[in-house]
């Protein structure tokens, strides 16, 4: 079986760090959060005290909204999108409105400064590369929105999940050069560690005040022990074991888009893990690859993702071509005309 629907890397760690990471030693006692904070601070290039580590991404971006728009504030980003995001909201009562986008086309810069300006929210938060398309924002893209945000005193949570992937895009690096410009991010995608829960969200040192007002935002042990030492490992690997990884997931995502172009389907510009197609049968499409023991990510009656199917690659060469194989056939079979496919 191959579950390609929830973007999860690979598991990069080896079965001794494993073993390490789940020993009676660990296991017993209380997390302590700062011995992950610390090294993935000097890999962000700030001080520890600017770092946040949280359980997963998702508690990130559920802090920020809680914290910094709460009941009533206005929290934006672009639809289709991360669906956590408004979720988030929901959650913190907060009032959420989405910008339009092409989930085949670049963000939509105009009509985020125009709305920035006219509708001043509290957060703003933009994944890239994107999820569920996988375009990426530039560095220049990256300035023009974040100036956009200064002027309308809206903080901005850069969401940098899936940037390891990512060749073009903006860093975390870039975001940390404004003052009001937060990172989130996880170790669920170019470290395969999803089951875990790590993730985390950083600002340069004028964010200082911001981030301890995050941390105060949640329990006190969101992590684990066992989570805190996987993070700890995950960060001490070997480079080379990452770009490995990482090379792999980029080769797959071109000879995906590649294909599926040419099985006349419309496909996304994907610098993420995954790549997005568009066809008029999209659940018909993702039953048959069921059928074959391949799941593929669909939002039946969801507004605006009606039409999407996205496949997470595998990032391993023998599952790659069982998943081109698979695609092969399903459509062969169902005999998808060149307008179902876009």
């Amino acid at each position: 079986m191959l579950r390609l629907d929830a973007n999860e890397g690979r598991c990069l760690l080896s079965e001794n760090d494993l073993r390490q990471i789940l020993s009676p030693e660990i296991a017993r006692r209380y997390p302590v959060r700062s011995l992950l904070e610390e090294p993935l601070a000097a890999r962000l290039g700030l001080p520890a005290s600017c770092v946040l580590a949280t359980a997963g991404a998702d508690d990130a971006i559920d802090r920020a909204v809680r914290t910094l728009a709460g009941p009533g504030g206005l929290v934006m980003s672009t639809h289709p999108g991360f669906v956590e995001f408004l979720a988030a909201a929901q959650r913190s009562f907060a009032m959420y409105e989405s910008i339009p986008k092409d989930p085949f086309g670049p963000f939509p810069l105009e009509e985020i400064c125009r709305v920035l300006e006219e509708k001043r929210p509290q957060l703003l938060i933009l994944a890239s590369p994107d999820n569920p398309s996988g375009c990426v924002l530039s560095r220049a893209d990256l300035a023009q929105i974040a100036a956009a945000c200064r002027e309308s005193g809206t903080i901005f949570i850069f969401d940098a999940t899936y940037e390891d992937f990512s060749p073009n895009g903006a860093t975390p690096t870039d975001a940390f050069a404004f003052p009001n410009v937060l990172v989130s991010g996880s170790f669920s995608k170019s470290r395969g560690l999803a089951g875990f829960r790590i993730g985390y969200i950083a600002g340069n040192p004028r964010m200082e005040g911001v981030i301890a007002r995050l941390a105060e935002a949640g329990p006190p042990f969101s992590l684990s022990s066992s989570a805190i030492e996987a993070g700890r490992r995950a960060l001490a690997l070997d480079a080379k074991i990452v770009r490995a990884f990482v090379d792999e997931i980029r080769r797959e995502v071109r000879e995906l888009s590649s294909f599926l172009k040419g099985m006349g389907f419309l496909v996304s510009e994907s610098e993420a893990n995954f790549v997005l197609l568009k066809t008029e049968e999209a659940q018909a499409f993702a039953r048959a690859l069921r059928e074959k023991e391949i799941f593929v990510r669909t939002w039946q009656g969801k507004l605006g993702y009606e039409n999407l199917v996205r496949i997470t690659v595998p990032g391993e060469a023998r599952e790659f071509t069982q998943l081109t194989e698979a695609l092969t056939s399903v459509g062969n079979t169902m005999g998808m005309t060149k307008e179902a496919r876009t």
